[in-house]
């Protein structure tokens, strides 16, 4: 059995993690260790959920932490997952992401003598934690989701990581409405939601769907919808003609993977505008969409202004995209 070790779940967000475990569990005995939850996702869980407890929860609890204390000191978080894992005697350990929950995973798997492997995605390794290299070096496998951070991992860790690339489910061909535009993506400076907005204004004949937990900037054609359910986002991917996502490299060196929406639009054939930074270039080119320059928002305007003059093209490059998504390349 398998144990996921996550910060947070469930989530709105980080679907991609749900999705693996769907196709996990399918095959091998699953379990989640969860220290906290965001919001509900709407998507149910493919297998038990311990959730850390919390307040009078603890009680119950109290006669294994006050055992696994016994064995030495350890922050609650360490002493719960500890007692957790020696409860369901899990084979393995898996955390996503090299935070936190990465640590507590170390000490755990320190504690009980049960290996642990680790998923790297994008902030952990772009802002790491200070115990990250530690959290590399006893784990027996380890993970990343593109070839961009495999060989940052080689150059800083002297670690050969493996790489996973986050999946889309196949998606029928999207029923496309002309001139309209989708962002998804968290208030983030990483995201380039300014950018976007700023080029939209120089634009006419588009519609901008923006889900994002953003205050609404009353530019004309732009509707926020704020964070949606999983299959809300994808009803709006496939009503969109692109899919732009203009991510950046934030000030504080934070930046994105491989947005997993920009692997959910080329599954159901809609062509998508990003940048050319991280992960990225790794599944778009000028074949199934465009790149752009980040924070370039005359490059930017263009791409969008291009996309929507000829549907033609963007229809094309869309459906290359999906056949690429479906065939694995």
């Amino acid at each position: 059995m398998i144990l996921y070790v996550l910060r947070y779940y469930p989530t709105l967000s980080e679907t991609f993690v749900h999705d693996e475990i769907v196709r996990v569990s399918a095959n091998v005995a699953t379990a989640i260790a969860a220290f906290g939850a965001r919001e509900a996702s709407g998507r149910p869980a493919p297998c038990p959920v311990h959730a850390q407890p919390h307040q009078l929860g603890w009680l119950r609890w109290l006669p294994l932490l006050f055992l696994e204390r016994l064995r030495g000191p350890a922050n609650r978080r360490v002493l719960w997952l500890a007692a957790l894992v020696r409860r369901v005697r899990p084979a393995r350990l898996h955390v996503h992401f090299g935070g936190e929950a990465a640590t507590w995973t170390l000490d755990a798997a320190m504690r009980t003598g049960v290996p642990y492997s680790v998923t790297l995605h994008a902030v952990d390794l772009f802002k790491p934690h200070p115990r990250l290299a530690e959290v590399l070096e006893h784990a027996d496998r380890v993970v990343t989701i593109s070839d961009y951070n495999r060989q940052l991992i080689r150059e800083r860790y002297a670690v050969d990581a493996t790489v996973e690339r986050c999946r889309a489910a196949p998606a029928s061909m999207s029923t496309r409405e002309p001139g309209r535009l989708l962002f998804v993506g968290r208030n983030v400076p990483k995201k380039g939601l300014p950018t976007l907005l700023a080029a939209v204004r120089g634009l006419d004949g588009y519609t901008l769907d923006v889900v994002s937990d953003v205050a609404d900037p009353a530019i004309p054609g732009v509707t926020v919808h704020g964070p949606l359910p999983h299959a809300d986002v994808l009803r709006l991917i496939a009503r969109s003609s692109v899919v732009v996502l203009p991510c950046e490299r934030a000030p504080d060196g934070d930046m994105d993977g491989i947005p997993v929406v920009l692997l959910e639009a080329q599954a159901a054939g809609v062509p998508v505008i990003s940048t050319s930074i991280s992960g990225i270039p790794e599944v778009v080119d000028a074949t199934v969409g465009w790149l752009v320059p980040p924070g370039d928002v005359d490059a930017l305007r263009a791409a969008i202004r291009e996309a929507l003059a000829d549907p033609a093209e963007a229809k094309a490059r869309g459906e290359r995209a999906r056949a690429r998504s479906i065939g694995g390349g």
